[in-house]
């Protein structure tokens, strides 16, 4: 199936929604060090040795099992870890809900920073 042929729908069971919002709280409560957001891209690079990348690179690849129409995307650098998440036309609301989980744990003037480029 193409990328324009994948559904824009989350397949996660209702009933597993708040179990993993609470998951993204927890691994999001040290706080990305930045947040940049773009129309169809939310990129959020975190502070992350071995034990927290693997434990972010897990929460991403279940998030991607069930939004399959979003593509996520990983660089290691001298910080810790990027991640770049994709979505297709008419999915920027996706984006929105990771953005705001993600700027609930950043101090206000990393935020300020993703937004200045």
């Amino acid at each position: 199936m193409s990328e324009s042929d994948v559904p824009i729908m989350c397949t996660l069971a209702p009933s597993s929604m708040v179990e993993r919002l609470t998951e993204f709280e927890a691994a999001f409560a040290d706080g990305p060090l930045r947040v940049e957001r773009e129309p169809l891209r939310l990129r959020l690079s975190f502070a992350a040795g071995e034990e927290r990348e693997a434990v972010l690179r897990d929460l991403f690849a279940q998030e991607q099992q069930c939004c399959a129409f979003l593509t996520f995307a990983f660089q290691r650098t001298a910080e810790g870890l990027t991640v770049d998440i994709t979505a297709p036309d008419g999915a920027a609301p996706a984006l929105d809900g990771m953005q705001a989980l993600a700027e609930r744990a950043v101090p206000p003037e990393a935020i300020a920073r993703g937004w200045a480029g």
